[in-house]
């Protein structure tokens, strides 16, 4: 063998749209989370958001066969990673990661009004147990011998987004980057050297620097409250 790394493959598993409970209901948006894997080992982008969906997610990744090493999650909104805990119980042996700007985003969607938030929009459909991946510092990890990179978007509809990127493949999984008048970049200032720009350092459609940011946290908090039966957008 030349110690040449196998070609990676990836797979999308998108789970459909659902209500949200309120006086006035609003379907909330499919939910998608992937797969990249090699030969033998896996690495989850985002855990989706209730029971059903992280069951289904389970499934779908054990007919794969292949171990999975990590559950990268991309940021703190609750539909990519209040379904952690029932993959972890599935795959005890996967190592669940994100950024600490993450990992403390995460801090208070845990508690009163936001868990409980998302409880009323899905009554009976939340996991009763949530957990939070660990912090990781470092900007890239491995599968297989590939490089994996971790891309801080910074704020586009949430002030901890991240992105995926596998150079090997052409692959960049943008968790919610690439919407809400946002768009991602991953060009070159020198040979092999990417670099990532915050959305609104290049704004769409004639937006003002920032534009990206605000709209996108808006249309955000717009989307949950219309589900509310309080009305409440997040603070």
């Amino acid at each position: 063998m030349d110690g040449t790394p196998n070609t990676l493959s990836a797979n999308v598993l998108t789970a459909p749209g659902k209500a949200m409970v309120g006086e006035r209901p609003k379907p909330f948006d499919p939910i998608t989370s992937t797969l990249i894997f090699g030969e033998h080992d896996a690495v989850l982008v985002d855990a989706m958001g209730t029971v059903a969906e992280a069951e289904a997610l389970a499934n779908w990744v054990a007919l794969h066969n292949r171990n999975l090493q990590t559950i990268y999650i991309t940021h703190s909104h609750f539909d990519h990673f209040y379904g952690l805990s029932v993959l972890l119980d599935r795959f005890p042996g996967a190592r669940a990661i994100a950024t600490p700007k993450t990992v403390e985003a995460m801090q208070s969607s845990f508690l009163p009004p936001l868990s409980q938030f998302a409880r009323q929009l899905f009554p009976g459909q939340i996991p009763t147990k949530l957990v939070s991946p660990q912090p990781y510092e470092q900007d890239t990890f491995t599968l297989e011998g590939h490089k994996l990179r971790i891309i801080e978007q910074g704020c586009t509809d949430s002030p901890d987004s991240t992105s995926l990127h596998v150079p090997s493949i052409g692959l960049i999984v943008a968790g919610d980057v690439v919407y809400n008048h946002c768009r991602m970049y991953v060009g070159d200032t020198t040979p092999g050297e990417p670099k990532e720009l915050d959305c609104g350092a290049r704004p769409v459609g004639g937006a003002e620097p920032g534009d990206c940011c605000r709209r996108s946290q808006e249309a955000w908090r717009t989307r949950l409250s219309l589900g509310d039966p309080g009305n409440q957008a997040l603070p």
